[in-house]
């Protein structure tokens, strides 16, 4: 499944043979920005003509310019159809629904709250339940409670706590906090 950026809006997801279908029509063009699962960044569509070009679409379309060309940067002439859009690329897929996230979303969580509750429930891992961190949280859960009576565990679970008070700054979900 592909997701295509459209007038600057995430749309999708299409299958490849609807992007086929599109640059047919001209809805899109090969400068429009697609992703797709397992892809690190946003590529044009222009970028991978293999996954979206059918062989008698690619007999059809001729290039104004061969790609393996040099043309100095300060003469080239951007070809295209609409407005470009600088767009970030993605910084971590949602854990959930595998989709690209933008840096730009927070969490409706407080990073106070956060650090408030590792600085004193900490010990329980209740900063990492807040945080949506699940398994952090119930690993220094048991740890606390079960080995609570050695002096290694409890100093140990105190400077991890320190750490993550320290340097989290997003939610389980990759949302900053905020």
């Amino acid at each position: 499944m592909y997701y295509l950026l459209i007038n600057g809006q995430r749309t999708g997801p299409y299958t490849a043979e609807d992007v086929q279908r599109m640059l047919r029509q001209n809805a899109i063009g090969y400068e429009t920005q697609f992703w797709k699962d397992g892809m690190f960044a946003w590529e044009t569509v222009g970028s991978q003509r293999h996954l979206f070009e059918t062989p008698i679409y690619q007999q059809q379309y001729q290039p104004q310019q061969p790609m393996y060309q040099q043309t100095p940067v300060y003469q080239q002439q951007p070809q295209y159809q609409q407005q470009p859009m600088y767009q970030q690329p993605p910084a971590q897929l949602n854990i959930y629904n595998n989709q690209p996230m933008m840096h730009q979303q927070f969490s409706s969580k407080s990073r106070v709250a956060y650090i408030l509750l590792g600085l004193f429930l900490g010990g329980l891992g209740i900063h990492n339940f807040y945080a949506g961190y699940t398994g952090k949280g119930v690993a220094q859960l048991i740890l606390s409670l079960t080995l609570f009576w050695t002096i290694v565990v409890p100093i140990a679970v105190t400077i991890w706590i320190i750490v993550e008070v320290c340097t989290v700054d997003r939610d389980a979900f990759g949302y900053r906090l905020s």
